[in-house]
Parts: structure tokens; C-alpha cells; sequence
């Protein structure tokens, strides 16, 4: 068996059980990284290889995080060295647990990682390598949300929401004599419209018995007598009148057929009951089925508050070696009755002494815009907790989006571009006004080939709105149409939707100035060269 060193082995775990085989180099860059670390501890010199436990590799990511000269390379070179020790610390996870010896039949459920951001920029596949992370894991265990500004706490894990609930109110079988006999616990003395009231109530049961109209009076006495408000000839009953009785019963009759009473003989009222989210949905599916893998799934993470959205829940993203949160953190009261009261048998553990604690099965995935990654900073503390993977923009011909094409035109004066030789070279501009990859466009931006209408709508809006809109009236504006040689002649958004402009001509000219060829025309334009 050949023996590798530390750092061979790291580069064989990049390029066979990793997805960055093609940028493997990348993340092995540990050079500026042992300089600092050496610098941080007052050493001549430092080798990252010679760290082999994650418990002392994330005391040193700790420390980088809060130097001030790490973050600043480190953001310049697009979080490439975050996501080198990222990758170094998944390296070491891996080794662990290639190391342990578990008893027969037992197999090990950490995966290598358990809470990972994937990020880049705006359509570069980060939602297709989330798919690919959850290919063949049923529905029953994937659980999404999208944060945005007015994400909270409440919308993350629960809260008490009014619920409407049935609640039995009255019998539907009473006999006369028994009607007769419930009257002076019902109506209450000086009770206005006594018997109304009594009748509604009771309007099945006299339905039901068909009584007669002497029978109904001597209801109607019975009533006024208990409620001792009426003259003393009506309750005596020298006078019949049932008008009231029925009066009663028919506004029952009214009530239910129109919906305001229910015809099962229920009311309905207002209630307040936890109502669970999406996180606390995942936490008891993973408690509740232990050797199932459970995906919670976060899209657009840094469009919300996290610390806000988080709270406290941030603690328990430190994870021990067996998957478990480190530290565990004392649930809401609400949270924690939900809990007692939904998890079974085992899965109790799950809030047991009233703590919450995440399962070792229970991963989070979520993703992130780095043209968004100023909305809602996240702080490092946060950030440390996760791992990091970048994901590049695909410029090749080898993946769907290879295949899209720029559509600009109709009938004789239509003209296509290859979608990746048009963002090739826009992204160049880009990275020039803004000296950042953040507002650079991925390749599956657009989701198929594109016609001018579109393009304008969905493309030349977001290169106006995010990079060129300040920089109208400045050399730094590439909104222009034209041989680039001449500067070409400048234009803004709205002029791609003047009736008086042709856009198609201006569109034309802009690939023109950003010296993309139609197809068709590159062969010729090589001949000519």
C-alpha cells in the first residue's frame, strides 16, 4: 500500500470524493493562509498540513475570521480561501471517519457536510448542484423556504396562530316535559326577550316535536315566569299567543340554512395553536426517522436578517464529530410544548430536558447571490459555522447552456449569438466597472434561447439597474452601440423601448460594440484576418 503525504491525500480526497476536481488547485492554496496563521501565533513559519483534527483546524478558522487582513484577501480573491479550509475541514471529517471502527451492522450517517452554502453568481447553477445534492431523496424529507427582508423567527420555526375551531353547543333531542324542566337553568331572571332566546336555542327540538299551540304557550308562560319580567295575565296564561315561540325557532331555522349556525349543531370559534414552519417541520421528520437522511433546504439565505431569522437556533450549527449540535440550547415554551406534545418514543430526545439539540441526520443546504451579499451581512460568527462552496460560471459548449442562443430581429434583419460568446465578454465588462465578480451573470441566467423582447426585458434590464445606471455619462458605460474603436455611441434603457428608436439596429450594435459575432459571421470574420 503506497503511503501518501498529508498534503497528497488531500488532493486525492479533492479530485475522488469531491465535486471541485476541475479547481483542485484552487483549494489547496495554502500559502498566504500559512503566512497569516504563523503571523497569528507568532511563529516563523506555519504548515496547514500538520493540523489532522477539526476541532483545532475551526479554532484556527476562528481566529482567521477575526483578522482583519484575512478578510480582506480573502474577499478580493472571492472567498477562495475560505473555501480552500472548507474543503480541508470536509478532508478531515472524511478522515475520522475512515478511521473509526463501528460494530458490525452499523453504519455512520455524518455525511461530510452537514450545513453548507452554496454561492455564486446570479444563475451560475447553484440550484442545480441543490438538486443534484437531493437526487433520489423523497419528497417527504426536503423541506424549502426563501428568506427574504420580511423573514422572521416566527416564519422560520412557528408561532401561535388564530385557528377555527367546532365546538358542540346545544342537545337536538329534547321531549317537551324535558324542555319544560331545563327552562329555570337556562333563563335567567330579568332576561330581556327571554323566550327568543330559549326557542333559538332549542329550535331542533321544537321542530322535531310538532307541538301544538297550547303546548307552545305553555312553553312561552314557563319561560316568562322563570325570567319574572312580564305582566302577570300573560303568565298566567289568560292570553295565548305562540307568535314569540315560533319567532324563535324560525330565526334558528334562518341562521343554520344561511350558513351563520352550523347544521351539525356546532359553533365555530376563534382558537390560538402553535403553528409549526419549515424548520421545525425538518427538526421533528428528522428526530421522528433516524436513519433517513432529512434536507433542509434555504434558498437565497442573505436576502433575509439571519441573525434575526436564527435567533439562538445559530448555536446549535456546531456540530460535533457525530453530528450532533455541540450545544444544545433551551427551546421556546411555545416550541418546547409543541414538541412534547408531536415527537414519539425516541424521537423525544429531541427535546429532552426541554433542549433542543439537531439530529445528526438533519443537513441544511442554502444558497446565495453574491450581487445580493450586501442586503444582510451576515457576521462571522455565523458564516464559520457553515461550509463554503463556490460554484464558477460554465462557459462551456459541453452543457445546456452552451446551446442558448441571443435571438435579435425578424424575417431579413434577424441575427443570433451564441448566449456563451455574449457573456463571455460582457462579464469581462462588468468585472471592469465594478471590480467584482458579484454582479457578473452565470450562464444559466436565461433558462433556454432567448428572442430580443426578452432579452431586453430580462438581460439589458439587469446590466442597466445593477452595473450601468450610475456609470450613464462615463467612460465606464458600456451601453453602447457601435464599433468599439469609436467609443461607439452611448445609450440608455429607456431607449431600447423608443418607438422612434429602432432597438433591433441598437441591440445589434451593442454586440457589435462588445465584439460579439453572429453566427455565421465568425468564420468570416477569420477569413478576413
Amino acid at each position: 500500500m503506497i503511503k501518501m503525504t498529508p498534503e497528497e491525500s488531500y488532493l486525492f480526497f479533492l479530485k475522488n470524493c469531491t465535486t471541485a476536481n476541475k479547481s483542485a488547485d484552487n483549494y489547496r492554496s495554502f500559502a498566504r493562509i500559512n503566512e497569516t496563521i504563523a503571523r497569528l501565533k507568532g511563529l516563523p513559519s506555519f504548515d496547514i498540513y500538520s493540523i489532522l483534527e477539526v476541532s483545532e483546524l475551526d479554532r484556527i478558522i476562528e481566529s482567521l475570521q477575526n483578522d482583519e487582513d484575512f478578510l480582506s484577501y480573502n474577499s478580493k480573491g472571492n472567498n477562495q480561501y475560505t473555501n480552500a479550509l472548507a474543503y480541508y475541514r470536509r478532508y478531515l471529517l472524511a478522515l475520522q471517519l475512515s478511521q473509526a471502527t463501528p460494530s458490525k451492522g452499523e453504519r455512520s450517517s455524518v455525511p461530510l457536510s452537514l450545513q453548507i452554502i452554496y454561492f455564486g453568481a446570479p444563475g451560475s447553477g447553484k440550484s442545480h448542484k441543490v438538486a443534484e445534492d437531493l437526487a433520489g431523496i423523497g419528497r417527504a424529507n426536503i423541506f424549502r423556504t426563501t428568506f427574504h427582508p420580511d423573514y422572521d423567527y416566527a416564519s422560520f420555526v412557528g408561532c401561535y396562530k388564530p385557528e377555527m375551531r367546532s365546538e358542540p353547543i346545544w342537545e337536538e333531542s329534547y321531549t317537551l316535559d324535558e324542555l319544560l324542566a331545563i327552562i329555570p337553568n337556562e333563563v335567567r331572571v330579568g332576561e330581556n326577550y327571554p323566550v327568543e332566546k330559549f326557542c333559538l336555542r332549542h329550535y331542533r327540538s321544537i321542530e322535531k316535536l310538532n307541538i301544538s299551540s297550547s303546548q307552545k304557550n305553555e312553553l312561552r308562560v314557563k319561560i316568562l315566569q322563570a325570567a319574572k319580567n312580564s305582566d302577570e295575565q300573560q303568565a298566567e296564561g289568560k292570553t295565548i299567543q305562540t307568535a314569540t315561540v315560533l319567532a324563535g325557532a324560525a330565526l334558528g331555522r334562518y341562521l343554520e340554512d344561511n350558513g351563520i349556525l352550523s347544521a351539525s349543531g356546532n359553533s365555530t370559534a376563534i382558537a390560538y395553536a402553535f403553528t409549526p414552519q419549515v424548520f421545525t417541520n425538518a427538526y421533528v421528520r428528522a428526530w421522528e426517522h433516524p436513519n433517513e437522511k432529512v434536507y433542509l433546504v434555504i434558498e437565497e439565505i442573505n436576502r433575509g436578517n439571519c441573525a434575526q431569522i436564527f435567533g439562538d437556533l445559530f448555536q446549535l450549527l456546531d456540530r460535533k464529530d457525530d453530528g450532533t449540535s455541540e450545544y444544545p440550547i433551551d427551546a421556546d415554551n411555545d416550541l418546547a410544548i409543541y414538541l412534547q406534545d408531536t415527537l414519539r418514543d425516541d424521537a423525544k430526545q429531541g427535546i429532552a430536558e426541554g433542549k433542543l439539540c439537531l439530529p445528526s441526520n438533519l443537513h441544511i443546504i442554502a444558497t446565495m447571490n453574491t450581487s445580493d451579499q450586501s442586503l444582510f451581512p451576515m457576521d462571522s460568527a455565523f458564516k464559520r459555522r457553515w461550509d463554503w462552496e463556490y460554484i464558477p460560471i460554465n462557459y462551456s459548449d459541453k452543457v445546456k447552456s452552451g446551446q442558448f442562443e441571443i435571438v435579435i430581429g425578424k424575417e431579413e434583419n434577424q441575427k443570433q449569438y451564441r448566449w456563451i460568446d455574449f457573456l463571455k465578454e460582457i462579464n469581462k465588462h462588468i468585472l471592469k466597472v465594478t471590480g467584482s465578480e458579484d454582479k457578473q451573470m452565470g450562464n444559466f441566467f436565461i433558462k433556454s434561447s432567448i428572442e430580443e423582447k426578452a432579452f431586453k426585458s430580462k438581460v439589458m434590464a439587469y446590466l442597466w439597474h445593477e452595473v450601468c445606471k450610475d456609470e450613464y455619462g462615463t467612460q465606464s458605460n458600456f451601453f453602447r452601440s457601435g464599433e468599439r474603436a469609436g467609443d461607439g455611441e452611448e445609450f440608455s434603457f429607456n431607449q431600447l423601448y423608443d418607438g422612434e428608436i429602432n432597438s433591433t439596429k441598437l441591440l445589434q450594435g451593442f454586440m457589435t460594440y462588445l465584439d460579439v459575432r453572429a453566427i455565421g459571421e465568425e468564420s468570416a470574420g477569420e477569413e478576413n484576418e
